[in-house]
């Protein structure tokens, strides 16, 4: 697999930007494009023309490849892609496209797709999908961006200092992120919908989020159940199964062994859309069929819950 590396926005010169990559929505859909000589998908993107700034490559190729007329284009971050003893830098953006015209005619593309994911056919399946990850991670941090989090050393250890969630982290500080997975005596795990606002829109998932500065890792998981679904664990029914060091994130996964009605789960606006329960033979094959958070911990899950 091709390796994409991230960088912050001023951390690679401008002058060596060669590439605008655009994942962009419309009317809570992505958007995507395909070439007139291609049967594959691209997210919107191109190369960087002569004398051009970026950020104007970025609405060039937006309208270029989507038709779109009217569009918030924000920066996230500059990626490289290393191939040949060569890494090539580009800058992803994210548009939230307000007015979407014709496609024009005398550029490349052939049509555009509007979809709740990543199409099946990507016309760089090694790079697409670590862009569109990133997309996600990014939008998810622009929910209660002023939010502060600790900051952990690599080691676990708290170092004094806070970090505003909407802000990059530095390389080698950690913040606390809990999962929690209700079990109930059906064998049955309670999930909920992401709202179509949120970084990976109208998929399930288990309920979490990131501890807040002063938070442990119990005060924040029945923090999140309690504002996320109006339930309130019991402490004794829950332990931590688990811990995963991703990127810069700790995360405490936690399983709760404790049965609740659906309809006493209260879904939050602009957070969630649904609720279910699903067992494991479900969960899986929501996963596979894309409309789980991508997870890759679900047999570890599985194998300490006895299911």
């Amino acid at each position: 697999m091709t390796d994409v590396r991230f960088y912050k926005l001023a951390e690679i010169e401008d002058s060596l930007l060669k590439f605008a990559v655009i994942a962009s929505r419309f009317e809570n859909h992505w958007v995507f494009s395909r070439h007139k000589e291609r049967t594959t998908w691209d997210i919107p993107g191109g190369h960087r023309e002569h004398g051009e700034q970026i950020d104007d490559t970025a609405r060039r190729e937006l309208w270029e490849e989507t038709g779109a007329v009217q569009a918030d284009i924000r920066p996230i971050c500059i990626y490289g892609v290393a191939k040949n003893d060569e890494t090539k830098y580009g800058k992803l953006y994210f548009a939230n496209i307000t007015a979407l015209g014709l496609l024009p005619e005398k550029f490349e593309m052939e049509e555009i797709l509007l979809a709740d994911g990543l199409p099946e056919y990507l016309t760089y399946p090694d790079i697409l999908p670590q862009l569109y990850g990133r997309v996600q991670e990014w939008m998810n941090l622009q929910s209660s961006s002023d939010e502060l989090w600790d900051v952990y050393d690599e080691n676990r250890n708290l170092t004094g200092r806070l970090h505003r969630r909407g802000d990059p982290m530095d390389p080698g500080d950690y913040h606390l992120v809990v999962e929690a997975w209700m079990l109930n005596c059906r064998g049955e795990f309670l999930l909920t919908k992401r709202s179509p606002n949120k970084g990976f829109p109208n998929m399930w998932e288990s309920t979490g989020g990131s501890a807040l500065a002063g938070d442990d890792s119990l005060a924040a998981v029945l923090r999140e159940v309690k504002e996320e679904t109006g339930l309130t664990l019991d402490p004794n029914r829950g332990q931590v199964v688990f811990t995963l060091r991703r990127g810069d994130s700790f995360k405490d996964i936690w399983l709760f062994r404790q049965d609740f009605d659906l309809k006493d789960v209260v879904l939050q606006p602009g957070e969630t859309t649904d609720k279910m329960y699903a067992d494991k033979d479900t969960v899986l094959r929501m996963w596979k069929d894309g409309v789980f958070v991508p997870l890759g911990y679900l047999d570890d899950l599985f194998k300490s819950a006895g299911v």
